[in-house]
């Protein structure tokens, strides 16, 4: 673990202090920017150097030497163009922490300082324990699996764990993003469950809470009640985003390890960031490198996609654009209620986060609620209606039901059956009598929990069959035999018999059904029964 926290602390600050020294306005710039731009370059390296290797036709390890010494090249003359940087920034932190200081003096601002790290930190994190990760639709965890444990770049299939006959298509191999997770995978040796599926949501959550922190800086800079509201309203949204299986904030929690939540989270408002600070700043270089940078970033993100999926557009129902709309409707009858005029600011960026819906994901939807409700914070305080407010934008956010995670749809982890867990335990004892690879035949959800839980188990149809979200980047196609053994499986209950044989003449090593298999069958396809499993029948040869 304290490998992991190196790679994605330290490494991309050391990288981003050379494109902090781009900046022309001194004293302005962050940390949270530096971390951000050298996190982006160490993906553009990552992307470089999986170019390279595909040219090359090298395998895995080849990639991690290479890519690690771009990294270490990249580290030394990012700290001699822009070691001057570490002072300025140094100086820019400790005054941030004077700020939350002096704010945490007063007891309101103990409250609201306390608040914003409860809604927008813990409860995300906590909120993502309570879910089973989503396995369905992405190929990223067999994709580490297979590429650590067989030392090739997409030269197997990973969702089965065969070898691929006629390969990938070619515009998958250049998403690197695989890549980048396996070879830090390898080097920090943990456990792929915990890499997957905490170490990397987990560290997205808080990636996506420093990009808000940013635009909150951008956005609120002369008031930091409303910059802190910004980020309360936000971690809210996040917090119980979990409604809609299609909503930035339910992908974000459930299955954060994803390139298209990463790109949505972190490269596509951290390039919308950069372009303000390239046409409005006047930041030429420095907004450049950054928008540069991030778009690269979600070449680099873009999952394994099918051909005809090629764009970031998200798929839930629109209830989060359709609170962004009712509370700019809202924010635009109080404003003339109060007489108030219109910022060109907030105009521009209202207008941006709704034209945003039409190119990406919810993350513009989040944002621009999250400042709508800020201004509308702003305006009730003046009136002095402040606390009203808040509970009439909380009460705005459960009513329009994109909130409470008990709607969501991924399963809880309180509710995974036991039997589920006791087959692939069994599966797991059963494996271990075999030297090499363990053909593995069984129902869907059995197939696929094994195939991510031990790289040995090899399948010989995946869950690219039943999963209509899976990733479908293999070249290579399923046989007849596949197929039918694919379409008998749903019908096991009645015909365990058929079953049997199919997997048989398949080199089937360990078959689990719904039904028992007769003894005759039994004893002509050579298989011998394992111990009983709740709601399973399993044999093995």
């Amino acid at each position: 673990m304290i490998r992991f926290l190196i790679c994605v602390t330290i490494l991309p600050m050391i990288m981003g202090l050379g494109f902090m020294r781009l900046k022309k306005e001194r004293g302005t710039g962050s940390l949270l920017e530096c971390y951000m731009l050298g996190l982006l370059f160490l993906f553009l390296l990552g992307e470089a150097a999986s170019c390279a290797v595909i040219k090359l036709e090298s395998g895995f390890s080849f990639y991690c030497r290479l890519f690690a010494g771009c990294i270490g090249v990249g580290a030394v003359c990012s700290l001699l163009f822009g070691g001057k940087m570490i002072k300025e920034l140094w100086r820019s932190a400790l005054g941030r922490l004077q700020e939350m200081k002096e704010l945490c003096r007063l007891s309101s601002g103990r409250i609201l300082m306390a608040a914003i790290v409860l809604i927008l930190i813990v409860l995300p994190v906590a909120g993502y324990f309570l879910y089973v990760p989503d396995t369905g639709s992405s190929t990223m965890v067999e994709t580490i699996s297979v590429t650590t444990s067989t030392g090739t770049i997409f030269g197997y299939n990973p969702v089965t764990g065969t070898p691929l006959e006629y390969g990938m298509y070619p515009i998958y191999k250049f998403a690197c993003l695989p890549l980048i997770y396996s070879a830090l995978y390898e080097f920090c040796q943990l456990p792929l469950s915990v890499f997957a599926y905490y170490a990397i949501p987990i560290w997205l959550l808080l990636v996506t809470a420093s990009v808000l922190l940013i635009w909150s800086e951008l956005v609120f800079r002369e008031s930091r009640e409303k910059k802190y509201f910004f980020l309360l309203v936000a971690g809210l949204l996040l917090v119980t985003g979990n409604g809609e299986s299609g909503s930035f904030a339910s992908g974000l929690l459930h299955g954060g390890f994803k390139g298209e939540v990463a790109a949505a989270a972190l490269a596509i408002p951290f390039c919308a960031y950069m372009l303000y600070q390239l046409i409005v700043k006047k930041e030429w270089w420095y907004g450049l490198a950054g928008t540069g940078l991030s778009l690269c970033g979600v070449l680099v993100m873009r999952p394994l996609f099918l051909p005809d999926s090629f764009a970031y557009v998200g798929e839930n129902s629109g209830k989060e654009w359709t609170l962004l709309a009712l509370s700019v409707f809202v924010l635009y009858l109080a404003r003339e209620k109060t007489r108030k005029k219109w910022k060109k600011q907030e105009a521009v960026l209202l207008g941006i986060c709704l034209f945003a819906g039409i190119v990406t994901g919810e993350i513009f939807a989040l944002m621009g609620t999250a400042y709508a409700g800020t201004c509308l914070w702003g305006i009730a305080e003046e009136r002095k209606k402040a606390v009203p407010m808040i509970v009439g934008m909380v009460l705005l956010i459960a009513l329009s039901g994109t909130v409470l995670p008990l709607r969501g749809v991924c399963a809880k982890k309180a509710d995974v059956a036991p039997g589920d867990v006791e087959i692939q335990d069994r599966i797991a004892e059963l494996a271990e009598d075999y030297e090499k690879e363990v053909v593995l035949v069984a129902p869907e959800k059995v197939m696929e929990q094994a195939r991510l839980q031990n790289s040995k188990v090899v399948l010989p149809y995946g869950k690219d069959l039943w999963q209509k979200n899976c990733n479908r980047e293999i070249a290579d196609d399923y046989t007849e035999k596949e197929v039918l053994l694919f379409e008998q499986m749903k019908i096991d209950y009645t015909q365990p018999d058929t079953v049997a044989v199919m997997a048989a003449e398949m080199h089937c090593n360990i078959l689990v059904m719904r039904e028992r298999m007769s003894e005759e069958v039994l004893i002509r396809g050579g298989w011998k029964e394992a111990e009983d499993v709740t709601g399973y029948a399993v044999y093995y040869k």
